[in-house]
């Protein structure tokens, strides 16, 4: 296995473009609902009618068909480049960069191929094995030094606990697995014809597998779930690249054959990053099927010859790298704009403008509906293994608006207890910035925020700001200039007096949380 890491080379010294009107960046973006790719200008514009896409579709069990999401990203790739051939004949590529969907996780055997189903933060199964473990570990004083070591807590969300349940249900699919790859490690392995690449520390933070300090898997960790060492890929920032596609794809896709491919990030860095919050004085908040709200850390060492050492990560929240030197923290909840997919399709809603300009309407918090929004279950700040979607206070006069309002609202209480917790690390007069297709349209939900937020809530113009983040990564990784942010389109400000009226929803959200669901 070592001789195949030892093939990838960093070559970002050397992606200086020739052809600065001709090079373009290829982007992959593997998401949870579609996969996608675009090519971007060296001024991380996408050049238009660039992009392709398709659908997926997730088991009901958390997990993805590796062979289909191949066979989609495949065709999205094949499907930009036409694209491409047709809008700038004679183009070239500088690099391609990824963002997946955090985490992805398969095992594949000696060959490289999958034996395994691509496992995910909605991961059904093994909650048993994350309070087990959690358990043993408080028992022994150590979860919160686990938690701090990794980033992570111990959750079904997080590939400990799916381990643990794989050798204790499935021992002999987990004895077929020679290597542990990202969905994205995966295809470039494919690509190049190898068994498996390497990840970057990016993704490897979004397993809960990679320990903060050296920035490489935690031995602590891996010798307590019983996986030997071996059969996890090496760990590299995402600008170690590596260059030559294998047949038949060097010949489908000449112009990749030589061309550098970056590491992929968890899409969380490049939602941050394409939406113009690189630092700690802009907070991205982003609504799309899942919610996230984060931020960028930058860290530097007191000595040049010393690894900078990574800032706390707060009660209930998360702490990946994006490299050796920048940190994204934050929040995600598992349910943003799928509970309004959910409640679109359950109530059967004909007319959708109507209902929202209904729930528009009503004045904050006027339902006296409490949701725990958890339709699959809780991520931040709680973790609660047992977490799923309840409503309470339904009585005769309850009706289609109240639910959608209540639903943007209990969304927006969990965001308040993420925002809380982030205040110790962001700068004064710092931002918040939301992207996300859930939001785009939909002003009533960032008002919602901006009320519960008490903070003004700034929407940015940018085109899948996932997808332009990771071109920005490319972008720095071969010393280019960086755009400039995008520019607000509308901001929403705070209604003072709806403050108080949240807070006393956030605080009843609170005790139903605490009568339904254990603390961890």
């Amino acid at each position: 296995m070592k001789g195949e890491h030892h093939a990838v080379s960093n070559q970002s010294d050397d992606l200086r473009p020739r052809t600065v009107e001709q090079d373009l960046i290829l982007v992959i973006d593997l998401g949870s609902s579609s996969v996608r790719a675009s090519a971007y200008n060296l001024d991380a514009e996408r050049l238009d009618d660039s992009t392709a896409f398709r659908h997926t579709e997730q088991a009901l069990d958390g997990t993805f068909d590796p062979h289909i999401l191949t066979a989609l990203t495949e065709e999205v790739v094949s499907d930009s480049l036409a694209s491409v051939r047709r809008l700038r004949p004679g183009a070239r590529f500088a690099a391609v960069a990824w963002t997946s969907f955090a985490m992805s996780w398969l095992g594949v055997d000696r060959a490289g191929r999958p034996v395994t189903p691509v496992y995910t933060y909605s991961d059904a199964s093994s909650a048993p094995f994350a309070d087990t473990l959690r358990e043993e570990l408080k028992q022994q004083n150590g979860l919160e030094d686990s938690w701090q070591r990794t980033g992570t807590p111990i959750h079904t969300a997080y590939a400990p606990a799916q381990l643990l349940r794989l050798a204790s249900e499935e021992p002999q699919r987990l004895s077929q697995v020679a290597s542990w790859q990202t969905l994205a490690s995966h295809l470039l392995s494919r690509w190049r014809g190898r068994s498996h690449s390497p990840i970057s520390n990016s993704e490897a933070g979004w397993t809960g597998l990679l320990n903060r300090q050296s920035l490489n898997w935690d031995e602590k960790l891996i010798e307590r779930i019983g996986v030997h060492k071996v059969r996890f890929p090496s760990v590299f920032d995402y600008a170690k690249s590596t260059a030559g596609l294998n047949q038949p794809w060097a010949s489908q896709w000449p112009e990749l054959a030589h061309t550098p491919f970056f590491l992929a990030v968890g899409d969380g860095v490049g939602a941050n990053l394409g939406s113009g919050c690189s630092d700690n004085r802009r907070i991205a908040l982003t609504i799309g099927t899942t919610g996230a709200m984060r931020v960028v850390i930058p860290v530097d060492s007191a000595n040049q010859h010393d690894a900078p050492l990574p800032p706390q990560t707060p009660q209930g929240l998360w702490s990946y790298p994006i490299d050796s030197r920048r940190w994204l923290i934050g929040g995600s909840l598992t349910d943003g704009g799928s509970l309004y997919t959910w409640l679109h399709e359950t109530l059967a809603v004909q007319d959708a403008d109507s209902l929202l300009a209904d729930a528009r309407a009503l004045s904050p918090d006027a339902h006296r509906l409490t949701i725990l929004p958890f339709l699959r279950g809780e991520r931040a700040p709680g973790w609660a293994t047992d977490a799923s979607l309840t409503i309470s206070g339904i009585t005769p006069a309850t009706n289609c608006a109240h639910l959608v309002r209540a639903a943007f609202e209990a969304v927006a209480l969990r965001f308040r207890l993420i925002h809380d917790r982030l205040q110790p690390l962001l700068a004064p007069g710092s931002e918040v910035v939301a992207s996300g297709g859930a939001l785009q349209d939909n002003p009533l939900w960032r008002q919602i925020l901006a009320d519960v937020l008490q903070t003004p809530v700034h929407l940015v113009n940018v085109d899948e700001a996932t997808s332009r983040g990771a071109a920005i990564l490319a972008l720095q990784a071969m010393n280019l200039p960086q755009p400039p942010a995008p520019p607000t389109v509308h901001t929403a400000f705070p209604d003072l007096e709806a403050g108080p009226v949240y807070a006393q929803a956030l605080q009843r959200q609170q005790e139903l949380y605490s009568r339904l669901l254990s603390a961890n």
